[in-house]
């Protein structure tokens, strides 16, 4: 303010000298009128540049938008005193800054204060009694702004058929029953009540990290894999429409996220204390959880978290077979490939960038490479977990499973032909398998036709026979299976169950056609 009023100065200094200089030459003896002329518009020039400089150049509200709903708040003097009274003994300037809300205020910020209801509002230090009033009524009015003005999360289409207005009945059109409902929320129920008290579900606490196959039969496997079970956990609760913000086991599934967040490597990783082994598997079933929650709330403080886990699992993909396996640079298996392409996919969902050129985007068509790599069969239609290895039915299912989430058509002959595989090992509950019938149930109904019906009859019966419902600590879990049980433990093998059983709704079906509705039997 000082150098404005210094500037002026020197201006008034400079045209009173050019005046006594312009009678001083007697510049205005000719030409009298033109002279006085531009004197004079000179003179309004120089003020004008001063006024300028002083009171700013341009009027207040030159370029504001004065369109959509204004809010005046006026402060009327009381009957005892005058205005100046209502304000004595305040510091200079609290008058007018008590009267009109600060200029940084924005609608976002009126729209939340409105969440607490007048009541809840404290009278601000020093403002008059009949003010608080009006600042109530400013509160009250800002709460009444219609819901649909305000910006709506829109789930993903693939994941539509959660919600509770939906599930139900895609549950009985597409071959669910009203017992397969009961199934998953007491699997549901069971989880919740067997989560630990920092968010986890703990593999050793139910019967896991004691298994032992293939090449490390004499070490231990799923030793320390608890945020791969919490990831499927979470995967059940999910998939039946709860999210951390909203549903049954919302708490549930809030405390199990942040658990997983929380222990984010720096790298990306979420594969937590996991084994060598078993690491990349649980990093897989965690992030998944991770993005499918980011995908059906739209939480931006997911975000994050779920950029550096995709980023992990791309940088571990092999550049030239397009696998993964235990490390970065293994050549890959095709089991392991399963949970990382099924992550990217969710993240996609989640808004995670996906399109051509993306880091996400070469993941899958290198992924699409390696599923080359290790098909056989006429048509390309059965998988081995390895390149050269003998093709199995596992295998096969999964295989087709990451195949039509990478853009198969339903109709091709490699489709028919693995659907042929399936079809031949049907469950059987004298040979529990819920990872093979995890992804079998999953390729055979977004497949559809009539072999989803016939696998669906069997799925049902076998499933449901054996979840325990005995009443006691263990209803509504499922025992671990003799192959894969022994590492995952009792959750592992019921969150496997709940999510087979939720195939209904958990996902909008991939093929074109309508679904081939099943009878319930």
């Amino acid at each position: 303010m000082h150098s404005i009023w210094l500037v002026i100065g020197i201006v008034a200094v400079a045209i009173a000298a050019g005046l006594a200089l312009i009678v001083r030459t007697r510049w205005l003896q000719s030409h009298t009128l033109a002279k006085c002329v531009l004197l004079s518009v000179g003179l309004h020039l120089l003020l004008a540049v001063a006024c300028g400089l002083l009171a700013g150049f341009m009027p207040a509200s030159w370029g504001q938008n004065d369109e959509g709903r204004m809010t005046m708040l006026m402060v009327a003097p009381s009957e005892e005193d005058d205005a100046d009274e209502q304000f004595e003994g305040q510091a200079p300037g609290a008058r007018s800054s008590r009267a009109t809300p600060p200029a940084d205020v924005t609608a976002p910020d009126v729209i939340r204060s409105a969440e607490k209801t007048p009541a809840d509002v404290p009278a601000a230090e020093g403002v008059p009694d009949n003010v608080v009033p009006l600042l109530e009524a400013v509160v009250e009015e800002a709460s009444a702004v219609p819901a649909d003005v305000k910006p709506q999360h829109v789930v993903p289409a693939a994941y539509a058929d959660r919600g509770p207005a939906r599930r139900a009945a895609a549950a009985v059109a597409r071959g669910g029953s009203e017992a397969t409902e009961q199934a998953v929320r007491r699997a549901l129920v069971w989880l919740a009540m067997n989560q630990s008290a920092d968010g986890r579900w703990e593999v050793a606490r139910h019967g896991g990290g004691r298994g032992h196959s293939g090449l490390h039969r004499n070490q231990a496997t799923g030793v320390g894999c608890d945020h791969g079970v919490t990831g499927l956990a979470l995967l059940a609760f999910l998939g039946a429409g709860t999210t951390h913000t909203d549903g049954t086991h919302a708490d549930c599934v809030a405390q199990g996220i942040r658990f997983l967040v929380d222990r984010q490597r720096a790298d990306g990783s979420l594969a937590g204390d996991a084994e060598f082994f078993a690491a990349l598997y649980c990093h897989g079933m965690a992030g998944i959880a991770l993005a499918e929650c980011a995908a059906m709330t739209g939480d931006p403080a997911l975000q994050g978290p779920l950029e550096r886990a995709v980023g992990y699992t791309l940088a571990m993909q092999h550049p030239t077979t397009g696998g993964w396996r235990y490390a970065a640079g293994d050549k890959g298996d095709t089991s392991q490939l399963g949970w990382q392409v099924m992550l990217l996919e969710a993240a996609a969902q989640a808004g995670v960038e996906a399109g051509p050129g993306s880091g996400i985007d070469q993941a899958r068509q290198r992924a699409r490479g390696f599923l080359q790599s290790v098909s056989s069969g006429r048509a390309g239609g059965l998988a081995a977990y390895r390149a050269g290895e003998r093709p199995t039915m596992p295998m096969t299912a999964e295989a087709l499973f990451c195949r039509m989430l990478l853009g198969a058509a339903p109709d091709h002959p490699s489709v028919s032909e693995a659907v042929g595989v399936i079809a031949g090992s049907l469950p059987d509950p004298a040979q529990p398998n819920v990872y093979a019938w995890y992804y079998a149930t999953a390729a055979s109904f977004h497949t559809g036709g009539p072999q989803w019906e016939i696998w669906n009859s069997r799925l049902r019966a076998t499933v449901l026979t054996l979840q325990r419902k005995d009443g006691g600590s263990l209803e509504g879990s499922w025992d671990p299976d003799p192959l894969w049980g022994g590492h995952g433990g009792r959750v592992y093998a019921t969150a496997m169950a709940a999510l087979t059983l939720e195939v209904y709704y958990r996902y909008a079906p991939l093929h074109g056609e309508a679904m081939h509705v099943a009878k319930n039997h």
